[in-house]
């Protein structure tokens, strides 16, 4: 269908909400990602602690490579469907919201195909390291079905995150990660294959696809391409197409180069440490994603300058980020001595170095947000490519001696770095100046956890207690020293919600 809207379709769109409302939106989506996403943590930490005893450290490294090949085709294929949605004055139009659901549908459908194309090359290529890397073969295809399911998913999603109804996609996400958790811990005891961890995903994928036609209120799902709205979709999606395939290379290649160089058994340990790293980030993108970016267009919108909206979510968003960081630094090491075996005694190692590196990956993300909300993606795209090119300049030189898995997390470490310079350059431009804010949180940040970490190792009292009370004494000490800085932050997010 190529016509216009009708007036009765403008009609039916909902009226902007007003700035109070719309804070109010912001600040009850906020406690209800936060909360959901730490609950989720401590469901995926204590579910990982029970795979990697089940399981052989190579499953990690298996499903690392699956996950980035999904997650890269994904992104490669990207055009800001969710984005567009949010930000266009259409958004709420039943022709454009179906015109995006038939695109998503179709793009699930290609990933799916794309996937199993290259599951036998990338096995050939890996297993020239590790033969274990020849079950790509099949975990690949597995995986891959999670794509259609995705793609199928109905379109009531996307204008629930345009109108800022967080709670009812949290309780979705939640059903489906308690599913996904009692399904896969099952077949692994069962199997103790990774298969276990790749039927899991598909199935869990169909039962969200499943949901959200169930328990999101909704028009009419048709198959529809108008071509106003595939022309705005594309030509709003070709820079979000560039950064988001630049930011999958930025994301996944420490994992896709690691796997040609180590033992699949050393990246499965650093697997182990990495999904433990991105925590912060995790619960960052989801912040970013379905409160600050739709915070910043709807106040971009109403005529307030960017920099007074980035200045309102940086300082919390970067203090609960140090937070989390610290708490990962200090407690790392006792942390892996208590929940897991000798196999992965060396995460605890590398878990420091990538949780600083994901510091500095956080604040790269607060400012891409504002760039996509200001509608110059491209300096999101610029950012991910001077990340690209870090890494790949610091791996060619670690490739040329014999280093282990904590020398190419240092590599990580550095990249981000100066990923975040080039962010912060770019964000200056914009007039977004919260440089003290971060000098702030840096330096609390190196000073209590390295504080921390010097009187651990130095006073022998401490080193040779129990990894638990090691464990908890420190992260008691961190949550003693930020607790009432973070209640300040947050105090007035939680009030507003309550109201």
């Amino acid at each position: 269908m190529n016509t216009p809207p009708s007036s009765q379709a403008q009609d039916r769109q909902p009226p902007p909400a007003a700035p109070s409302q719309l804070g109010s939106k912001a600040r009850s989506g906020t406690i209800w990602i936060v909360g959901a996403f730490g609950i989720g943590q401590i469901v995926r930490l204590a579910t990982n602690i029970a795979l990697a005893a089940l399981l052989f450290e190579e499953a990690f490294a298996l499903m690392a490579l699956v996950t980035a090949v999904m997650v890269g085709l994904a992104m490669f294929s990207d055009v800001g469907l969710q984005q567009n949605v949010i930000q266009s004055p259409r958004g709420d139009d039943p022709d454009f919201l179906n015109t995006a659901w038939t695109i998503q549908v179709i793009r699930g459908l290609v990933l799916a195909l794309l996937a199993c194309a290259v599951a036998w090359p990338m096995a050939a290529f890996y297993s020239a390291n590790d033969p274990m890397a020849q079950e790509l073969r099949w975990l690949i295809p597995i995986v891959a079905i999670s794509a259609i399911f995705d793609g199928l998913r109905s379109p009531a999603a996307l204008s629930a995150a345009r109108h800022l109804r967080v709670a009812e996609l949290v309780r979705i996400e939640a059903g489906v990660t308690a599913l996904n958790t009692v399904l896969i811990l099952v077949l692994a005891w069962q199997t103790r294959s990774v298969y276990a961890l790749a039927i899991g995903a598909a199935v869990s994928s169909a039962v969200h696809c499943w949901a959200t036609y169930v328990f999101l209120p909704g028009g009419p799902v048709r198959a529809v391409l108008e071509g106003r709205a595939v022309r705005s979709i594309f030509s709003f999606g070709k820079w979000i197409f560039v950064s988001t395939m630049l930011f999958f290379l930025s994301a996944q290649i420490d994992r896709l180069t690691f796997a040609s160089l180590y033992p699949l058994a050393d990246v499965g340990v650093y697997s182990i440490a990495a999904g433990l790293a991105l925590i912060v980030p995790g619960v960052v993108g989801k912040l970013q994603s379905a409160i600050v970016f739709p915070y910043y267009s709807r106040l971009l919108d109403e005529g307030e300058p960017l920099p007074t909206a980035f200045a309102r979510a940086t300082a919390p968003v970067m203090l609960a980020s140090t937070y989390i960081v610290t708490l990962l630094m200090v407690c790392a090491e006792s942390f892996f001595s208590f929940a897991y075996d000798h196999r992965y005694a060396e995460a605890g190692q590398i878990l420091p170095i990538l949780a600083l590196a994901v510091w500095f990956s956080n604040l790269s993300s607060l400012y891409g947000t504002a760039f996509l909300a200001k509608g110059v993606p491209q300096w999101l795209a610029m950012a991910s490519a001077v990340k690209v090119a870090a890494f790949g300049a610091l791996f060619f030189v670690l490739s040329r001696f014999e280093s282990g898995i904590v020398a190419g997390s240092i590599i990580v470490l550095l990249a981000e770095i100066a990923t975040a310079m080039v962010s912060r350059w770019f964000g200056y431009r914009l007039g977004l100046k919260a440089f003290r804010v971060e000098v702030q949180m840096l330096m609390t940040l190196v000073a209590l956890s390295g504080s921390c970490l010097l009187i651990m190792k130095s006073t022998s009292a401490i080193a040779g207690l129990h990894p638990l009370v090691q464990l908890l004494g420190a992260g008691a000490v961190v949550t003693a020293i930020l607790a009432p800085l973070l209640v300040r932050q947050l105090w007035p997010l939680i009030r507003g919600a309550r109201r």
